[in-house]
């Protein structure tokens, strides 16, 4: 199945190429107001474990390629999570109802974006935010997008897109349960 759900993955970035900003990254959005945070990182740092976590209180989105419209709308892929067992070689794919997942129903609008550097380092409660300036963010995120040469001003759409939404904020951590603070702060407690 993960071949499977790899090849539906390169399809979609194939067919959004040149229309969408796209990244190697995770969304979830509040269930009322639709307002989304989108999460990067590089694979294997924690999306999907962070996904696990918010996506049974916020509707789920994506834990794999976040597609942003020129409105800052998110485009929904709920593909299925490519889960970490232990003692087996490779990652399970796991449905999204199964994991109890809310589903989104809509595009969602871009809150905000995060840089995730989750570390094993990092003592167990630890969150440490800090706003990210332009360039740097752009500096960061240009390596976690797909296609973005191929987006018509693409530099400038990510540029636009920050614009909007508020300076990127890096996000240090260890525990993907202790960013529900921070998730609720930025688009809202969904309870």
């Amino acid at each position: 199945m993960t071949a499977t759900t790899q090849a539906v993955t390169r399809a979609f970035i194939a067919a959004q190429t040149g229309r969408l900003l796209m990244f190697h990254a995770g969304a979830v959005a509040h269930p009322t107001t639709n307002r989304a945070v989108i999460y990067v990182a590089a694979g294997g740092t924690g999306k999907t474990t962070l996904t696990q976590q918010l996506g049974s209180m916020y509707r789920y989105l994506t834990d794999e390629t976040v597609g942003v419209d020129d409105q800052h709308r998110i485009l929904p892929y709920p593909k299925p999570l490519s889960i970490r067992i232990s003692g087996r070689p490779h990652k399970v794919e796991t449905s999204p109802e199964d994991l109890h997942l809310l589903p989104a129903t809509s595009p969602a609008s871009v809150a905000r974006i995060v840089l995730l550097d989750r570390s094993d380092s990092y003592p167990a409660d630890h969150v440490e935010v800090e706003p990210t300036g332009l360039f740097d963010a752009i500096m960061a995120l240009t390596p976690q997008t797909s296609a973005l040469s191929a987006l018509d001003a693409g530099l400038h759409r990510l540029a636009a897109l920050i614009d909007a939404t508020g300076s990127v904020l890096t996000v240090r951590y260890r525990e993907a349960a202790s960013l529900r603070p921070l998730i609720a702060n930025l688009i809202g407690d969904p309870e």
